[in-house]
């Protein structure tokens, strides 16, 4: 079954069902597992691939827990300096499992990566696909690593955040995600209305706009406050947090398909927003850099705290990756 953010391109993530209930065997007994899928061409043929069967009953007590995915890195992914920040900031923000895919990743970053990951912080999975990128398939493929995150951690975690590596959701009120989205669903009576999905706009903090004179830190997320006046429409480069129990197939801006019964809405930007932290214009040339834009410090209210949690962690990844 393909999934339907494909961009009309040669080649497109698709499910792959394998009914194991229909073999008579009950759900419980498949968990731990392995199965092949092979091309009905070649029935016979030895199988390539062996896979686990993964549990995705959600466990008691997850209800808070924020978990994060991101799309797959490529061009050999080199902001080491940034991803130290981006990393700490979310988990100022609540987050506490990162899941992640490697196409290609600089040395600095592969250390940094490493340094998370042993510490039981990062998910990271390999991703070569033999597909040429945005010819052939969109973005690397990344639409098979947003289904495939949403089911390898619906077990484990209460809250799934779909984000870029250069986007951070700022909460207005709370001083953490969890809190927002607590609160958020917290609202509806009765609770059994309350959204399994909130989108939240997206803000383009040009890093070619100038720097805050009041910057509290030498942080990027400090420094950098102007912003577009006014955030793109809601699936228009929004972001969105899920329930990952209620949610069937992810796409990039938005839920494509939740299940019977949940529903998702946008968070009103004075609640939050996603602050989108770009380069370079999307068009190319300067003249982005000329839309309406107004200053936003709402990052300031954690660069104190995030300025001290980059630099301890910097000084002990260090002394493995050799900075």
């Amino acid at each position: 079954m393909p999934i339907r953010e494909n961009w009309n391109l040669k080649y497109s993530a698709t499910y792959v069902l394998c009914l194991l209930r229909d073999s008579g065997v009950k759900p419980q007994d498949t968990v731990g597992a392995s199965l092949s899928v092979l091309a009905s061409s070649s029935p016979n043929r030895h199988p390539t691939n062996l896979l686990t069967v993964l549990d995705t009953e959600p466990k008691s007590g997850i209800e808070e827990t924020l978990h994060v995915c991101v799309k797959p890195f490529h061009f050999s992914y080199s902001r080491d300096e940034w991803l130290l920040e981006w990393f700490e900031l979310n988990r100022l923000l609540g987050v506490s499992h990162f899941y992640m895919y490697n196409e290609s990743l600089s040395t600095p970053v592969a250390c940094l990566l490493d340094h998370y990951r042993k510490q039981g912080l990062v998910t990271l999975l390999p991703w070569k696909l033999p597909i040429v990128s945005k010819v052939e398939i969109r973005t690397e493929g990344q639409f098979a690593a947003f289904n495939d995150c949403l089911y390898r951690s619906m077990s484990v975690a209460g809250w799934l955040l779909v984000i870029d590596v250069d986007e951070i959701v700022m909460p207005r009120r709370e001083r953490t995600l969890s809190a927002l989205l607590t609160a958020l669903r917290a609202a509806y009576n009765p609770p059994s209305k309350a959204p399994s999905a909130f989108l939240f706009r997206n803000a383009f903090f040009y890093l070619r706009w100038e720097d805050d004179v009041e910057a509290p830190a030498p942080l990027v997320t400090a420094l950098k406050t102007r912003r577009w006046a006014a955030p793109h429409a809601l699936k228009n480069r929004s972001k969105y947090a899920l329930r990952p129990r209620d949610a069937v197939e992810l796409g990039n801006h938005f839920v494509w398909e939740l299940a019977p019964g949940a529903s998702s809405v946008g968070v009103p930007t004075d609640r939050a927003l996603l602050h989108h932290y770009r380069i370079a214009c999307e068009y190319g040339g300067l003249q982005c850099l000329t839309v309406p834009s107004t200053v936003d410090r709402t990052s300031h209210r954690w660069s104190d705290e995030l300025l001290k949690r980059v630099n301890a962690e910097k000084e002990k990844y260090s002394r493995t990756c050799h900075i």
